[in-house]
C-alpha cells in the first residue's frame, strides 16, 4: 500500500514519510506538482497526503481539480494538509476525505490514514476491458470471453495496471511501482519473465489482446485483428 506525500517542503515531506514508513506503509515524497502528476499518471497510489500550507494558491487549485477527476476514475483517497480552518472545511465540503494541521502528531496522522483506508473506495466499473479480455476488480478473475486465466497475484497486477492505462504506453519504472512497489527489492528482469507468461496465457486462449514492448519506455495493451491472430499465436506460443 503506498501513499504519496506532496509538499515543497521536503524537510517536513520526509518527516511525515518517515512516521508513515515506520507505520507499514510505503510513501514516496514529491516537491513539485509537475513530478506528482507524473507519478500518479504512471503508478498507482492509495492515498494522497497534500500540504498546502506552503506556495501561492497553485495547490488549492490542484486539489480542487483532483477531486473533481476522482469522482469518476475512483482512484487515490485524498487528504489535505492545511492550518487555516477555513480552507480545511472547504476541502471536505469539496469532496477531500480528510483534512488535518500542519502539527498534526504523527500517531493521529496514521490513525487517521488508517481509517480512510478502511473505507470502500468509489469505483466507477466493477471491471476493466479491454477488446475481449476483462478484469474483475472485486473477485480478480481475469478472463478471455467466458475463458478464466491462471495468472499469478503480480501478473494479475500487470494487467490491471496496463487496461487501467489501455491505449497508452505504461513506463516500465511504473509498472514496477504498481507490481512491486516502492520499496521492494526484485530481480531486474523479473518483469518481462512475467510479462512473457502473460502473453503466453493470452495466446493459449487465443485472446485478441496482447502486450507490446515500447523499447526503452515500457508497454502497452494492444488488440490484433482476426486475420493477425494466426500467426501472432504461434510466434507467441514459440516464444
Amino acid at each position: 500500500m503506498r501513499l504519496m506525500i506532496m509538499s515543497p517542503d521536503s524537510g517536513y515531506a520526509d518527516g511525515l514519510a518517515k512516521n508513515l514508513q515506520s507505520a507499514g506503509f510505503g510513501a514516496d515524497v514529491f516537491t513539485t506538482l509537475d513530478d506528482a502528476n507524473e507519478a500518479l499518471t504512471a503508478s498507482n497510489y492509495s492515498l494522497v497526503l497534500l500540504d498546502s500550507t506552503s506556495g501561492d494558491g497553485v495547490y488549492s487549485v490542484w486539489w480542487q481539480a483532483r477531486c473533481r477527476c476522482r469522482r469518476h476514475d475512483g482512484d487515490e483517497f485524498l487528504v489535505l494538509i492545511a492550518n487555516c480552518q477555513d480552507e480545511r472545511i472547504a476541502a471536505l465540503e469539496a469532496g477531500a476525505d480528510d483534512s488535518v494541521t500542519r502539527d498534526v502528531s504523527p500517531r493521529e496522522l496514521v490513525a487517521r490514514v488508517r481509517t480512510i483506508m478502511r473505507r470502500p473506495r468509489i469505483r466507477s466499473a466493477e471491471q476493466h476491458q479491454f477488446s475481449d479480455l476483462t478484469l474483475c476488480t472485486a473477485t480478480r478473475e481475469v478472463r478471455v470471453g467466458n475463458l478464466e486465466l491462471t495468472l499469478q497475484r503480480r501478473e494479475t497486477l500487470i494487467l490491471e495496471s496496463l487496461m487501467r492505462r489501455r491505449g497508452h504506453v505504461v513506463p516500465r519504472a511504473g509498472l514496477e511501482h504498481d507490481v512491486y512497489g516502492a520499496q521492494a527489492e526484485y530481480c531486474p528482469n523479473s518483469l518481462e519473465v512475467r510479462v512473457s507468461r502473460i502473453r503466453r496465457q493470452l495466446a493459449k486462449a487465443r485472446s485478441l489482446v496482447t502486450i507490446e514492448s515500447v523499447r526503452g519506455v515500457g508497454y502497452r495493451l494492444a488488440a490484433r485483428l482476426d486475420k493477425d491472430m494466426g500467426m501472432a499465436q504461434s510466434q507467441e506460443l514459440t516464444a
